[in-house]
């Protein structure tokens, strides 16, 4: 199937446009007939885009470059300034090579005729689609300082709560590491210190203490082994999770994690809601803005539960009736997107279940790390505890046998 894009009038006179996914041109412009639709440009998105690929130059950009792009784009054209000044503008402010590669790019593209959405298809792969796709809605209404600031807001949001997350689980792995680290070393150089001591008492050494002498003999003479043991599973594992069936079992496992699962499931419902309420309230048709919001979850376990929307959608039916997935819990979200289908307010529910979502994924992350830090403690805490008292208890049994 190819996923063609269409510029058409429907039955009441408004223009439209949109995506349709079919075989052919034809089968395309028939399907758009048999939905209302009266076609009046239809065009193959994958070539248009494998055409615009190769005229792409420039390392790749961060989401730093698009959100200072975003926003002073948004500013620029809050000011009424017309497109071709304002990316000329920008050009001369960009503060890296990269970022002015990219507007260059950009303004030639706009200094030739085309729009903003034209001009900026070459960089789907960095900026995503739903990015081209607000552009695009925001051109054709006549709103697109609004789309900017909208598009600046959310980048901000998803930039906030990536490094939210990734400080809050800074402290936690440099403790892990620290463990595994100290218990090495503990193994591997303190105890060798003892072995001439316990040689002599052969069996009679206590249990623990042996286990320890053993452990200890075991890392010492085999640690090439051992990390070349470690290096064959993780790279193993890394492959068999890059297969689809590996990344399904894999994602499936940590949302059935207990808290850390809840965590996940509600991070990703959170950019999910957010990035469908924006595109409808943008005026981008519900299939069109189901199948980007899908794109946003990263975890394929929760996406394959929520891909069938499209088709749900598509056959005329609730878009409610079609929220059943195992991981949104004992929650009211169906009964909520039902009432706001009845009400016309989908696009408002939607941004307020997502800003639901996030706050709860952030209350129980609190609750994740308040565990799981002096958990970590603890358990290093036995572990060289059992060392010691291993250690001290062959010490003792020498001296009882003197």
């Amino acid at each position: 199937m190819i996923e063609f894009r269409y510029e058409g009038v429907m039955s009441d006179g408004k223009s439209c446009q949109g995506t349709v996914r079919a075989a052919n041109v034809e089968t395309a412009r028939l399907r758009l007939i048999g939905q209302g639709v009266t076609p009046v440009r239809i065009s193959d998105d994958s070539a248009g885009a494998a055409e615009a690929e190769p005229q792409r130059r420039g390392a790749k950009l961060k989401r730093s470059d698009i959100l200072l792009f975003s926003r002073e784009m948004a500013h620029l054209k809050q000011a009424n300034m017309p497109l071709d000044k304002a990316l000329a503008m920008l050009k001369e402010t960009a503060d890296t090579e990269r970022l002015k590669a990219f507007i260059a790019k950009v303004e030639e593209g706009v200094r030739g005729g085309k729009s903003l959405y034209q001009s900026l298809l070459p960089f789907e792969q960095d900026l995503g689609r739903q990015y081209l796709v607000l552009i695009r809605a925001g051109e054709t209404s006549g709103s697109l300082h609004v789309v900017l600031k909208e598009l600046t807001v959310q980048l901000e949001a998803e930039d906030k709560l990536r490094n939210y997350v990734i400080s809050s689980m800074t402290y936690p792995v440099i403790l892990l590491i620290v463990a595994v680290l100290s218990v090495t070393l503990l193994l591997a150089f303190v105890v060798p210190q003892f072995r001439g001591i316990f040689d002599s008492m052969g069996d009679k050494l206590p249990y623990s203490t042996r286990m320890v002498v053993n452990l200890s003999d075991t890392i010492r003479s085999h640690w090439m082994a051992i990390l070349l043991g470690l290096t064959v599973v993780l790279f193993l594992g890394s492959r068999w999770a890059a297969t689809p069936a590996g990344r399904l079992r894999l994602d499936g496992t940590l949302l059935g994690l207990p808290l850390l699962g809840r965590v996940l499931s509600n991070l990703q419902f959170a950019i999910y809601f957010r990035t469908f309420g924006i595109l409808l309230q943008r005026g981008v048709p519900m299939v069109d803005a189901l199948r980007i919001a899908i794109d946003t979850l990263t975890n394929t376990a929760l996406r394959k539960d929520i891909e069938p929307l499209v088709g749900i959608v598509k056959a005329g039916k609730r878009l409610s009736s079609g929220f059943a997935s195992p991981y949104l819990g004992k929650s009211s979200t169906p009964q909520l997107i039902r009432v706001a289908e009845e009400t016309g307010q989908l696009d408002i529910t939607l941004l307020g279940l997502a800003d639901r979502y996030e706050e709860e994924g952030r209350r129980t992350m609190g609750r994740v790390l308040a565990a799981m830090e002096p958990l970590i403690i603890i358990v290093l805490g036995a572990l060289v505890a059992f060392i010691i008292i291993a250690i001290l208890g062959g010490v003792l049994s020498i001296n009882e046998t003197i």
